[in-house]
């Protein structure tokens, strides 16, 4: 009998813990984390004969970016651009977050560098 219970008592034990085992298993699906890009850089937003929309930063590096598109120009207006919603126009001073999407050609005069704009936000320099 004292086996029996021993048995018995040994497969609760393992039962229980196959129970506990399967309760707590992850069903749902994995999600992965994408680090938050930082809006950090100081650009200026210009029309390169050739390139179009740019980006110049302030040690003169060239940014293209891949999710820009030019708006109808209006009269002597500065020409006036989309990126990610946002609009900006000749000459204006913004902050961006970039990811690197490699080189342009040459034929852009400056070459450059293709990005595409994360997070852009414009701001106006004080005298």
């Amino acid at each position: 009998m004292r086996v029996i219970k021993g048995v018995l008592k040994s497969y609760i034990c393992g039962l229980l813990l196959l129970v506990v085992l399967f309760l707590t298993n992850c069903t749902g699906e994995e999600q992965e984390v994408v680090p938050q890009q930082t809006c950090d850089t100081q650009a200026t937003v210009q029309n390169l004969a050739g390139c179009g929309l740019v980006l110049v930063l302030k040690n003169n590096q060239i940014l293209v970016p891949v999710n820009a598109a030019a708006l109808p120009k209006i009269s002597s207006e500065k020409q006036q651009y989309k990126i990610n919603g946002f609009t900006v126009k000749e000459k204006q001073q913004v902050i961006i977050g970039f990811i690197d999407k490699g080189q342009i050609e040459k034929a852009c005069l400056a070459g450059g560098q293709l990005v595409e704009i994360t997070c852009i936000v414009g701001y106006e320099v004080q005298p």
